[in-house]
């Protein structure tokens, strides 16, 4: 059983942003600055106190190897965080290369200091700069069709979780891990999952179990693409709509859709954070649910999590904060 909270939410409207009913303004200039700066390669991260809350950042659909990209990788970079979460398409053919330099070349190229024990011949970051893995990535639709043969070139540069983590699934194709007060669970949302993606399949079997195994303050679920979703290109991907709140999931990450929003259904919230690099999308129909809705700009989210507290927010590239969310115990 999900433990109830309250919740705090406010959301910044920007030029080209969407309106947004029922939030408040909030400042629009975030705390830190975007200038350069060389992060420190990542290091075990720490249980998260009251007074020293944990931090990690959320990316997706970054893959593209591009000039958005490394925008959005300055932004990331500036913020200093333990760890990063990708959700998926972590690899476009834009960002060229072959074999295992495609993910140096998307990847390596800009999150080196976050990455351990990565295989390639690529030049830009090899085994990668951190003691131990500190990037954390989801299968995307991409990393099958554009980094053939797929999955298998993902899964020869990435050693997932980390060498030294703990994952329950057997595999690396979806798996879990747990930082501070923070259990995730990263699934693999895509057809060709040999373990399944409906429901019932051995992956979400695996997922039900392990939720209700956690005894972590906060369980988080991240994938590739999103069971809600109001854009107009791919919009929502009915099979992952699993019973996340039943199963005791406090928030789902997704990407896919190369936009940002939020959606409140069913006790659980869903965040789709796919504005990583690659070409943005417009926006149909509101889904159900839908509070906050965002496409004029490329971004991430930069989260804290405490054993009481855990809070996302999304800046865009300028350094504009375009929405805030606090769940609380």
């Amino acid at each position: 059983m999900a433990v109830k909270r309250t919740i705090n939410a406010v959301a910044v409207i920007v030029a080209l942003g969407l309106l947004v009913t029922g939030c408040t303004n909030a400042a629009a200039t975030p705390s830190t600055t975007l200038s350069p700066v060389a992060a420190q390669s990542a290091k075990a991260v720490q249980p998260a106190t009251a007074e020293v809350p944990l931090r990690f950042a959320v990316i997706g659909d970054y893959g593209m190897g591009n000039r958005n990209a490394a925008r959005v990788a300055r932004l990331v970079r500036s913020w200093k965080p333990s760890f990063i979460i990708a959700t998926g398409d972590d690899y476009y053919a834009p960002a060229g290369g072959t074999g295992s330099t495609r993910y140096d070349r998307s990847t390596g190229a800009f999150y080196c200091a976050w990455l351990a024990d990565v295989s390639t011949r690529g030049t830009h970051c090899r085994p990668g700069k951190a003691t131990v893995n500190a990037f954390f990535p989801a299968l995307g639709n991409h990393d099958y069709s554009d980094a053939r043969p797929g999955p298998s070139t993902y899964l020869r540069y990435f050693r997932l979780p980390g060498r030294g983590i703990a994952n329950s699934s057997g595999n690396e194709r979806y798996y879990d891990f747990v930082q501070g007060p923070v259990h995730f669970f990263v699934l693999n949302s895509n057809s060709r999952e040999r373990d399944g993606i409906s429901r019932t399949s051995v992956q979400a079997r695996w997922l039900k179990k392990q939720l209700a195994a956690s005894r972590s303050p906060w369980n988080v679920v991240y994938d590739h693409h999103p069971p809600y979703s109001s854009d107009r290109t791919h919009g929502s991907t009915a099979i992952m709509r699993w019973p996340f709140a039943k199963w005791g999931a406090d928030v789902v990450l997704s990407g896919h859709s190369h936009t940002y929003e939020r959606i409140k259904r069913r006790g659980v919230v869903y965040f789709v954070n796919g504005l990583g690099g690659a070409a943005r999308y417009r926006f149909g129909k509101p889904v159900a649910g839908s509070a906050v809705r965002y496409r004029a700009n490329w971004g991430a989210q930069q989260v804290t999590a405490t054993a009481n507290k855990l809070s996302f927010a999304f800046y865009s590239i300028a350094g504009k904060r375009i929405d805030r969310y606090t769940l609380t115990r």
